[in-house]
């Protein structure tokens, strides 16, 4: 989409014309996503002028896996300044965005990725942010800010330090970082296209 391009250009060598373009790809996503998105979708705390999400309301287990989160980023196993970073539109486009398609190509990559689900959901815990990856034939596409898992599809839980740490091929990851939940073909699929993940060049931190 050019709307994107837009947003993930806005680098410049020029120092002020690249503040420029910052701005004005912020205010841009600002206007096009307010009038784009449903109304159950904006719950999210990437529209800052929101209160932040209900962990209970978000989705079962949700809770058990934001307090894992925070204990490995005060322990230094997760990135914690991605964890505390500033969460809002220009954010969503310019860094979590791109990730969350980096790991849609991770998971077209693994050797599992036609046993994946035909549609999951992963949701950040931190943000409520919920994406939905539909896989046929083992080609993956990725729907980013939805209104979360429709009934009986699979969900995985986690946060996007995790996220960051398996897109780097880091795989000694504390436990309850992240949720599977779904029957048990889904859950093993899902499971097995993350031990077969491998190394990709880091994306950069915020």
């Amino acid at each position: 989409m050019l709307f994107e391009q837009l947003l993930l250009s806005g680098v410049s060598a020029h120092p002020e014309t690249g503040r420029v373009r910052r701005n004005l790809a912020a205010i841009l996503a600002l206007v096009l996503l307010g009038s784009l998105a449903a109304p159950a979708a904006i719950g999210c705390s990437f529209h800052n002028v929101l209160p932040e999400p209900k962990l209970d309301g978000m989705y079962p287990g949700s809770l058990s896996v934001a307090v894992a989160l925070r204990n490995a980023a005060d322990k230094g196993v997760v990135d914690a300044t991605v964890l505390d970073a500033p969460r809002n539109v220009a954010t969503l486009f310019m860094y979590t965005m791109p990730r969350l398609r980096e790991f849609r190509k991770v998971l077209a990559g693994s050797a599992v990725a036609a046993e994946l689900p035909a549609n999951f959901s992963l949701g950040y815990v931190e943000s409520g942010l919920w994406t939905r990856y539909s896989q046929s034939a083992g080609n993956i596409e990725d729907k980013i800010h939805t209104d979360g898992p429709s009934a009986r599809e699979a969900v995985m839980l986690t946060g996007e330090p995790v996220l960051l740490a398996i897109l780097a091929g880091d795989r000694a990851l504390a436990d309850g970082l992240i949720l599977i939940e779904g029957n048990e073909t889904e859950k093993a699929a899902l499971r097995a296209a993350l031990e077969d993940t491998t190394p990709v060049m880091r994306i950069s931190n915020r």
